[in-house]
């Protein structure tokens, strides 16, 4: 037994959960050949599940990221909407004062203001 674990122990090379988890299921009866053959295939599934949990937390982060800029843009998108609107309702103030001032001093007004009463 001494000797398969010490097998088990260089084929794990240092990897101490792993072969915590070999050595258990090798007390528990699994032969040491099959054993020896799930080594490859644990360190892989366990690969795997560090590279998915990166991928997850990386698309956290992104969202994140992505969702703080999107509502910087949105902001944005507003601000200059209502710049916009505040610039075209003094274009239409500008344009209701012109009128009015034209219509104030043109001939017409100007012979009504001076034989019309208020």
């Amino acid at each position: 037994m001494g000797n398969a674990l010490e097998q088990l122990k260089r084929e794990t090379k240092d990897d101490a959960k792993l072969y915590g988890c070999i050595k258990e299921l090798y007390e528990q009866g699994v032969p040491f050949s099959e054993l020896k053959a799930l080594i490859p295939d644990i360190r892989r599934t366990r690969e795997q599940l560090h590279m998915k949990r990166m991928l997850e937390n990386n698309n956290e982060v992104l969202l994140s990221m992505f969702s703080k800029e999107m509502s910087f843009l949105l902001d944005a998108k507003e601000l200059r909407e209502e710049e916009q609107f505040k610039k075209l309702d003094q274009l239409i103030r500008q344009q209701q004062s012109y009128r009015k001032s034209a219509a104030e001093s043109s001939p017409v007004e100007k012979f009504k203001r001076l034989f019309l009463p208020a």
